[in-house]
């Protein structure tokens, strides 16, 4: 009988099966997956299957532009439903299976490909936001700038007052805010947020108040337009990560250093100084030799004489000071005229002078002061090597060494603890200023350092454009900082032949080192006009000056941006502001005068008028007179 045909019967025992020979291998049938294998690959295929079916039907039906629907639809829903719709309820349906959330990040950028439409409805903010492709700054940047904003640059200015003058073009440009995190972006608007962070349209545009309202820190920058005017292209490199700089690195194409400086586009970009010009000059001036051995002398019979100084001093500013403020100038004989005529303009208006204290550079001016009721201090070993003579220009080795005379006696007086005006001598006053200074209500009232506008916005006098003929101070640590500074920069102030640049550099630094708070009377302002209004604003700001002052109500006018002394005799002189009665009283020994009473021999209560230039401003008609300048037109 074959083998195939035998049958074992069902009844029959194991035990009766006949045993098989040890001789042959056991070939018993593996099990080949278990029942939750089973379970796993069946539900995976039904995954894959289910997927692939809809894959292919959305693949050959035709596809609608518009992609941008309801983000979070519903099977029941009414509406007939998109392939993004159908592709994420499919996903969703295993939402908790790690498969259906690859294969919802998979649709999504399949979606993303063929709709890229998808995100222009404005309505879909939630929509938008996940999508972190379409973020103004790429992930290399996000680590230190989010987003941003516009600001319209007066409203900025208004809302926080950086004390630099401010130009009336203002209104008509833009701040750029950036953000380093979204928990600065403002909270009061989520669109504007959101367009703060998103690449989907313009940069939104809003007020500073609602801009700045959860920043806890804001650095502000300020950047000139460089060079515009002369065909210069100007970069600005943001810089963001562990380091917080305090300054403006500046490169430029620079061949040659100093006054030889000059650009050079084929040159690569190399680090210069701040106050390179866009020609590639240079405006700083290192000290010499001489300029050191100079500053150290001073220094030396300065900081020996010191504890003497102050106490001599310190016993006349207690007897002089109201509310702990005085008027602070010095002088030498060559300006003594200007000493004179300011004495005398300020009585002829009621002015009382009494906390005014005149640190004269040698005996005449001294002598002076006392015939025209000053009080002074005249320290004789600091003053010595100060010229007695005039400059013969602003700017020459004469005027870089009377400026030496300023840092003193402001240093003087800042170390002893008062408040101060310093102001030069060639000032008029219309009204007291100090009332400006102490009013308490003003908007400007937390300043610590306040600066007449020069009006010069050339890059040595950058970024405050101060004038260093007119100041108030308010002593406190920071301002102590500041003047103690100035007086150890005598060689610098010495190789620049002005203290001018270097006290604008040091009042940057200050700022940024000390937080002191400096506040420019801006230029465009009608109280504190200068030489800037008188040569550069005659056709607006001085007629009305002239015809209409009681509108204007200035409190001085510093006949500042003068070359020379005899120019700024002249100016005065037409402008109603000479109260000097007769030439005589000029370089008069006080000796000579009767009981030593130089008001009374010279101050006129009325302005000793005469004309000189035409083309320069005057209370009466100088058409008669010769220009000052080339083709000078006649301001009447």
């Amino acid at each position: 009988m074959k083998r195939g045909n035998i049958r074992l019967s069902p009844l029959l025992p194991s035990s009766s099966i006949p045993p098989r020979s040890n001789n042959r291998v056991s070939k018993t049938k593996p099990k080949i997956l278990d029942n939750v294998s089973w379970f796993i690959l069946v539900l995976c295929l039904c995954f894959i299957s289910f997927y692939a079916g809809i894959w292919m039907a959305w693949s050959i039906s035709p596809q609608r532009e518009d992609c941008n629907i309801d983000t979070n639809p519903t099977i029941s829903s009414t509406e007939p439903l998109e392939c993004k719709d159908i592709c994420l309820n499919a996903a969703r349906a295993g939402s908790h299976s790690d498969l259906s959330k690859k294969l919802d990040l998979i649709f999504e950028e399949k979606i993303d490909k063929i709709c890229p439409g998808r995100n222009n409805d404005k309505s879909t903010t939630q929509n938008k936001s996940s999508n972190s492709s379409s973020k103004r700054f790429t992930k290399s940047l996000q680590h230190w700038i989010q987003g941003m904003v516009q600001i319209n640059r007066q409203d900025l200015f208004n809302k926080f007052d950086f004390g630099m003058p401010m130009d009336p073009k203002a209104d008509k440009e833009d701040v750029l805010l950036l953000y380093d995190s979204k928990k600065a972006f403002p909270s009061s608007d989520e669109q504007v947020a959101h367009n703060a962070e998103y690449n989907e349209g313009d940069i939104p545009i809003i007020d500073a108040t609602t801009a700045t309202e959860n920043c806890d820190v804001m650095n502000v920058m300020f950047l000139k337009n460089a060079g515009k005017n002369q065909g210069m292209r100007q970069c600005v490199a943001l810089v963001g990560g562990q380091y917080q700089s305090y300054h403006i690195q500046k490169w430029m194409r620079v061949v040659g250093t100093g006054a030889h400086g000059k650009i050079d586009k084929s040159v690569p970009l190399r680090v210069t100084g701040r106050m390179t010009k866009s020609d590639g000059y240079d405006e700083l001036l290192y000290p010499k030799p001489n300029n050191s051995d100079m500053h150290r002398e001073i220094m030396l019979t300065y900081l020996s004489n010191l504890p003497d100084i102050k106490k001599e001093l310190g016993a006349i500013l207690k007897r002089i000071a109201i509310d702990n403020t005085v008027i602070v100038s010095t002088v030498n004989k060559g300006q003594s005229e200007l000493l004179m005529n300011f004495v005398c303009s300020s009585k002829s208006r009621g002015f009382d002078l009494k906390n005014l204290i005149l640190f004269p550079t040698d005996e005449y001016s001294r002598d002076l002061a006392k015939g025209l009721g000053i009080e002074t201090y005249y320290a004789e070993a600091l003053m010595k090597d100060i010229p007695k003579q005039e400059a013969a220009r602003y700017g020459d080795s004469t005027f870089g060494r009377i400026m030496m005379a300023k840092v003193i006696c402001v240093h003087l007086v800042s170390e002893l603890g008062y408040d101060m005006l310093f102001q030069d001598v060639d000032i008029t006053w219309y009204k007291n200023p100090l009332e400006y200074f102490h009013n308490k209500d003003s908007a400007i009232a937390n300043f610590d350092v306040y600066f007449q506008d020069d009006g010069n916005r050339q890059e040595r006098y950058a970024p405050y454009s101060a004038n260093s003929g007119f100041y108030y101070i308010r002593n406190n640590e920071r301002s102590k900082v500041l003047f103690r500074t100035m007086l150890y920069s005598g060689d610098l102030i010495f190789a620049c032949r002005s203290h001018q640049q270097i006290l604008i550099t040091l009042l940057a630094e200050a700022n940024s080192l000390t937080g002191l708070r400096v506040k420019v009377l801006s230029r465009d302002g009608d109280e504190f006009p200068g030489g800037f209004h008188y040569h550069m604003r005659k056709n607006d700001y001085m007629k009305k000056f002239v015809h209409e002052r009681e509108k204007i109500d200035p409190y001085i006018f510093h006949m500042s941006w003068t070359l020379n002394k005899d120019d700024k005799l002249k100016f005065l002189r037409q402008m109603g502001m000479w109260y000097i009665s007769n030439d005589e009283c000029i370089g008069k020994d006080v000796a000579d005068y009767k009981d030593g009473d130089v008001v009374g021999a010279c101050c006129s209560s009325e302005p000793n008028f005469s004309c000189h230039y035409k083309d320069k401003a005057s209370i009466k008609p100088c058409i008669d007179s010769p220009p000052k300048d080339k083709n000078g037109k006649s301001f009447w």
